[in-house]
């Protein structure tokens, strides 16, 4: 997937714009497809998380959410970091870095939102 960013200067937007080949389109609505992978997507709302965070909110087994995250990182829905602690036991965390997702077909349009992260997956 390439990322770009466009700008609505009338709206105070910045877009993220994603172009996906079939290929990484599949990617995304086959994770999308899954039950457990909706239950992250929507947990991470409220903030990054780890695993072990996200087995909590969600009520689902780590090895679910595990799988999970794998199939998400490899798309422009989450995104994985290092949450670094005093002790030395540093963990994964996972973020979502936007709020909508807009998906079109064909020729670009303007995205009208208020101020928040949007993803625009042009197919």
């Amino acid at each position: 997937m390439t990322r770009s960013t466009t700008s609505d200067p009338g709206a105070g937007i910045d877009t993220s714009v994603v172009h996906a080949s079939p290929a990484e389109a599949a990617r995304l609505f086959d994770a999308l497809d899954s039950d457990a992978c909706r239950t992250v997507v929507r947990a991470l709302e409220d903030g990054p998380m780890t695993a072990k965070e996200l087995q909590a909110a969600g009520d689902i087994p780590l090895s679910t959410v595990y799988r999970c995250v794998n199939e998400l990182v490899d798309t422009p829905l989450v995104e994985e970091t290092t949450r670094m602690s005093e002790g030395g036991h540093h963990a994964s965390e996972y973020s979502r870095p936007v709020e909508t997702m807009v998906v079109s077909f064909g020729a670009e349009q303007t995205v009208q939102t208020a101020d928040t992260p949007v993803l625009k997956l042009t197919l």
